[in-house]
C-alpha cells in the first residue's frame, strides 16, 4: 500500500476517534450542572479518552492574577476528586501562565529546555497548553504533560481547542446557574424592600443564561466536521445549491454531499431543537450516521437509516432519564453511471424532476430515534435521466412567518416557488428561493433552522 495512502487512512482515522471523543463529551457536558461538573468532565472524560496520561484543569481567580488548579487527570488524582498537593501559577508565568496572557494553545516539544516550565509533583518532558477563552477572556487552561518528549501531534492542539472552547461556554452558564441558585436560597433572608430588585437582577441572570446557550459558537467548530466545505461539495455536485441558513450561530439541521464507493450520498437532516441543544443533537446523529455507512454500506437506504436509529438510541441509552430526541432525515443514493436513485426518508419527502414533471415520494412517518410504534424504513428506487433534479429540504423554510398576513410559507408555496424554477440554473434556483425567505419573513425573527438543497444530475 502507498505510503501516502497509509497516512491519509491514520490520520482520517484519528479524526473519526477525535469527532467520537467530542461526540461523547457533548453528550456528558448536557448533564453538567456546577463548575466542578464541568471541569471534572473534561479532565475524567475527554482528556482521559484521548490517551493523556496526565491532565490539569485550571480556573483564572476572581482578581484574574491567578490560575488554581480545580480537576485533573492522572498522577495529580490519586483518589475520587481530588488533586494532590494543588498549586497556583500567576499569570505570565511558567508555561501555563503564558498561554494564558497570550490566549494561543502551545505544544511544547522538550521541556527540558524550556525554561518556562514549572515541576509539578513529576517531571514531564513534553507538554501540551490550551487556554479555555469566552468573549475573548481567558478563563482558564487545560493542560497536560507526558514523560517522553515530542509526545503530542500537531491535531491534538485541534481537538484540545474544540474540547477548550465547549468547556467555555459551558463554565460561563455553570457559574451563571450557580449565581442564580445562591440568589434563590437567600431570597427568603432578604427584607421586602430588597425583593423587587432581587426578582429584576434573577430575571437579568436567567436571561443572560438563555443567551448563552441560545447563541453559543462553540459546537459551530463542530458542526464543521459534519458539514463540507462549498469547495469539496462543488466536485461531488457540480450544478447544485445548498442554502443552509440556522436560527442562531449554530443550528439542528444538517447536510451532506458525500462520495461514497462511486455513489453520491445526499443528506438533509432535521434534528431535535435549534441553537446549541439542536446543534449537540447534530453532532451525535451525524456521527452515528457516518457510522452507519461504515456498516450498512450505500446500497440501501433504509437498513442505513434503521442502523443510525440504532445507533442513535444507543447513545443516550446510558442517561438516567429517557432521552426522545433525535432526527427527521432525507437518504438520496445516487449511481451517476446509471442515474438510480435510492431514497429512504423519515419525516423528509423527495422531491424530483423527470420528464419535466415535478414529483413527490413521500417519508415514513417516523423519526431516527425513539419512537412509539418503531417500524422498518422503506426503500424506494427511482430511474432518473441526466439533467432531472433533486429537492430535499427541512420544515424551517416552509414554517416561517411573514408575507402580508404573518402567516407560514407552506410546503405548497414552496414546491410552486421550485417548479417555476426548473428552467434556470441551480445557482440561480438557490438565490430565488433565498430571496423568496427574506421577502416573507420581512422584519419577523427566523422561527427555525432552514436547510434547502437542490442538485441537477
Amino acid at each position: 500500500m502507498n505510503a501516502g495512502l497509509t497516512l491519509d487512512i491514520d490520520h482520517y482515522k484519528r479524526k473519526g476517534y477525535y469527532l467520537e471523543v467530542i461526540n461523547r463529551f457533548a453528550t456528558l457536558l448536557i448533564n453538567a450542572t456546577t463548575i466542578d461538573d464541568v471541569v471534572w468532565s473534561v479532565a475524567k472524560n475527554a482528556i482521559a479518552q484521548l490517551g493523556y496520561v496526565d491532565c490539569v484543569i485550571y480556573l483564572l481567580d476572581d482578581k484574574g492574577e491567578f490560575l488554581i488548579q480545580r480537576a485533573a487527570h492522572g498522577p495529580k488524582n490519586p483518589i475520587d476528586l481530588d488533586i494532590l498537593n494543588p498549586i497556583k501559577i500567576k499569570m505570565g508565568e511558567g508555561i501555563v501562565g503564558s498561554v494564558a496572557s497570550s490566549q494561543k494553545g502551545e505544544i511544547i516539544p522538550d521541556t527540558s529546555i524550556d525554561q518556562r516550565y514549572i515541576f509539578d509533583n513529576n517531571m514531564g518532558l513534553s507538554e501540551i497548553a490550551v487556554p479555555i477563552i469566552y468573549q475573548n477572556k481567558v478563563i482558564g487552561v487545560i493542560d497536560s504533560e507526558h514523560p517522553e518528549k515530542n509526545f503530542y501531534p500537531k491535531d491534538d492542539l485541534e481537538i484540545l481547542t474544540t474540547i477548550a472552547s465547549m468547556t467555555a461556554t459551558k463554565l460561563v452558564q455553570a457559574k451563571n446557574d450557580e449565581k442564580i441558585l445562591e440568589y434563590q436560597n437567600n431570597l427568603e433572608y432578604l427584607v421586602e424592600q430588597k425583593t423587587e430588585e432581587l426578582n429584576k437582577t434573577l430575571s437579568e441572570l436567567r436571561a443572560q443564561t438563555l443567551e448563552l446557550t441560545d447563541s453559543i459558537s462553540y459546537a459551530k467548530r463542530i458542526q464543521k466536521a459534519i458539514l463540507r466545505h462549498p469547495t469539496y461539495i462543488k466536485e461531488v455536485v457540480p450544478e447544485s445549491f445548498f442554502l443552509y441558513k440556522p436560527k442562531d450561530i449554530i443550528g439542528g439541521d444538517f447536510y451532506l454531499a458525500e462520495l461514497i464507493d462511486d455513489k453520491i450520498v445526499l443528506v438533509v437532516a432535521d434534528c431535535t431543537g435549534h441553537g446549541v441543544p439542536g446543534a449537540i443533537i447534530s453532532v451525535v446523529c451525524g456521527n452515528a450516521l457516518k457510522r452507519a455507512f461504515r456498516k450498512a454500506g450505500v446500497n440501501d437506504a433504509a437498513k442505513i437509516l434503521e442502523q443510525t436509529r440504532e445507533l442513535v438510541i444507543d447513545t443516550f441509552d446510558g442517561s438516567d432519564e429517557v432521552i426522545k430526541d433525535g432526527m427527521d432525515i432525507a437518504l438520496c443514493i445516487i449511481d451517476p453511471k446509471t442515474f438510480e436513485l435510492n431514497y429512504a426518508g423519515a419525516n423528509i419527502s423527495l422531491h424530483y424532476t423527470s420528464n419535466n414533471e415535478f414529483k413527490e415520494i413521500k417519508a415514513d412517518k417516523q423519526p431516527v430515534g425513539i419512537h412509539v410504534n418503531k417500524l422498518p424504513f422503506t426503500n424506494h428506487s427511482i430511474q432518473l435521466t441526466k439533467n432531472d433534479s433533486v429537492y430535499l429540504f427541512t420544515d424551517g423554510l416552509p414554517d416561517q412567518f411573514g408575507g402580508p398576513r404573518g402567516k407560514k410559507f407552506k410546503y405548497k408555496q414552496l414546491r410552486e416557488l421550485i417548479q417555476s424554477c426548473k428552467n434556470i440554473s441551480m445557482i440561480r434556483q438557490g438565490e430565488k428561493i433565498q430571496t423568496a425567505f427574506e421577502t416573507w419573513k420581512g422584519d419577523l425573527a427566523q422561527v427555525d433552522d432552514i436547510c434547502v438543497i437542490g442538485v441537477c444530475l
